[in-house]
């Protein structure tokens, strides 16, 4: 022989040295990956005796996809087809996959065929080829509902979380408190009540029916007022207001401020966003304390991946026990991988949807004889460099062929938040009915405290209250010509100023000489 018969190619072509490989695929079918078909030559999606039966072919894309690398390999490895062992089965009842691992291990098989995982457990039981893809396990939760109105209009309120809307309630309330406090005119109004009712010598409590009328009228303005600056995102400007007063008002200018900045910031991208009642991350599910299912042989990995998770692990079995566990109420969501066409439509009998929260995420690869996953995984390289034949494309051809679910069992998630995407008018409804509810109260307000019937009611709820025989108003409600008749009772600061009884007026007038 010469050199040249030692070359890169014969090299190449040697790397297995025409060996037989012994293979098989798990206990379980997993179209488009691996199956076999029934007597009518119908797909099959759990195995039966004819796993069992030589003389029926497995098929599937990874079955094709190793004849072709037989091919490429020309003549470098043979391929024969057996079955798995039973006894395996019964050392690892939850787990047809890891049980066929274990036949490898035991060298009753050379290698196993099959969207198989390679976790930490089945690593020390067997070495791999080189992986073909990582297949994440994913979270499986209820199916998101339609939008209510409802929802749709508490979108306004989204920003923050309820215990902020109450925060900044409690705010507005006690600025409006100390601020009617501060400003001393419930004690202004309680004297002018008690010289107009006939008996100066009489003082009226605070605690009187009159009394907490007063006060109660006071905080409703200040309240409104204070509400009214915040939601403007300004504040009151008095020059004339006394020093405790200035200060509460920094604080309020402060805190307003801030609020109103970060509410703004987010605001459009709540209201632009889908709203429905969902969780469609583990996350998610994890701080809502949502019990979550998954097979007892996932407990190591999932345990040291998501500790905080509330899990429930079923009892040996499939995706069968995890679909039980759930319908008994023992779980709000579950957690799996790959999953077939029978699974796919009891999804969508079960109203799940797989979202595209990874859990975890294991690569695939074939558990192969030690001396032959070198050579295996060359031939495996080989064909996607030099012929571009991938596990993919395979994969793309049949899953056209095969039968299609029910329904789309894949959660499509939200989109990435479009730059563009405006704000609709419903995003708008919640602050639009609150505008015409304070519109039509004020119109009816108005309209009532003009009217003839009610003139006790009138002053009120307009610019100006009466108590009794009693008028308060403010300055800026009155010209300057009955300011300049009052001016006993002006402070000259814009505050409430006292109003006698028309007879009072009048003795006022002629004591300045008008």
């Amino acid at each position: 022989d010469t050199l040249g018969d030692w070359g890169p190619t014969n090299l190449q072509k040697e790397t297995l040295g025409g060996a037989t490989i012994l293979v098989t695929t798990p206990h379980a079918y997993l179209p488009p990956y691996h199956y076999k078909r029934n007597e009518l030559g119908e797909v099959l999606f759990e195995p039966g005796e004819e796993y069992w039966n030589k003389s029926i072919p497995f098929e599937g894309a990874m079955v094709e996809y190793l004849d072709k690398l037989q091919i490429l390999a020309e003549g470098d490895f043979d391929v024969e087809w057996t079955f798995g062992s039973r006894s395996s089965l019964l050392i690892h009842p939850a787990n047809s996959y890891t049980a066929i691992v274990q036949d490898v291990q035991d060298g009753l098989v050379d290698m196993a065929l099959g969207p198989i995982w390679v976790t930490g457990e089945r690593l020390r039981m067997s070495t791999y080829t080189v992986p073909f893809f990582d297949d994440p396990t994913l979270l499986i939760a209820p199916a998101p509902g339609k939008a209510t109105l409802f929802m749709e209009c508490s979108k306004v309120f989204a920003p923050f979380e309820t215990g902020a809307w109450v925060m900044i309630a409690l705010v507005i309330v006690i600025t409006a408190i100390l601020s009617t406090w501060f400003s001393g005119e419930f004690g202004r109004r309680l004297k002018t009540a008690q010289r107009s009712s006939g008996m100066p010598d009489r003082r009226i409590k605070p605690t009187t029916r009159l009394g907490c009328f007063i006060w109660g009228r006071l905080v409703t303005d200040s309240f409104l007022r204070m509400g009214t600056y915040f939601a403007s995102a300004g504040i009151e400007q008095d020059n004339g207001a006394s020093l405790p007063t200035k200060l509460l008002l920094f604080g309020f200018a402060t805190f307003t401020l801030v609020v109103v900045s970060a509410y703004v910031a987010n605001m459009a991208a709540f209201l632009t966003r889908d709203v429905n009642q969902y969780v469609g991350t583990i996350e998610a599910a994890t701080k809502k304390g949502w019990k979550i299912c998954a097979l007892s042989w996932r407990r190591d990995e999932l345990l040291r991946v998501w500790p905080d998770t509330h899990w429930v692990f079923t009892s040996p079995g499939d995706w069968h026990a995890l679909i039980d566990e759930l319908a008994a109420g023992n779980c709000k969501a579950i957690v799996d991988g790959e999953a077939s066409l029978d699974f796919k439509n009891m999804l969508c009998e079960k109203g799940l949807v797989i979202t595209k929260s990874v859990i975890l995420d294991n690569p695939v690869a074939w558990p192969i004889r030690t001396d032959y996953a070198a050579g295996l995984s060359y031939w495996i390289y080989e064909a996607e460099k030099t012929h571009g034949i991938t596990l993919d494309s395979l994969m793309e051809k049949y899953e056209r062929k095969l039968e299609q679910p029910k329904c789309n069992v894949r959660d499509e998630g939200d989109a990435d938040v479009d730059e563009d995407e405006k704000i609709l008018a419903i995003n708008l409804l919640l602050p639009g009915f609150v505008f015409a509810a304070c519109a039509i109260v004020a119109i009816s307000l108005q309209i009532f405290s003009k009217s003839k019937k009610a003139p006790k009611f009138r002053s009120m709820v307009g610019r100006s209250s009466m108590i009794g025989h009693v008028q308060l108003h403010t300055a800026n409600d009155r010209s300057d010509d009955v300011i300049a008749q009052d001016i006993p009772a002006n402070d000259d600061r814009g505050q409430l100023s006292e109003v006698y009884s028309k007879i009072e007026a009048d003795t006022v007038k002629r004591r300045m000489g008008l």
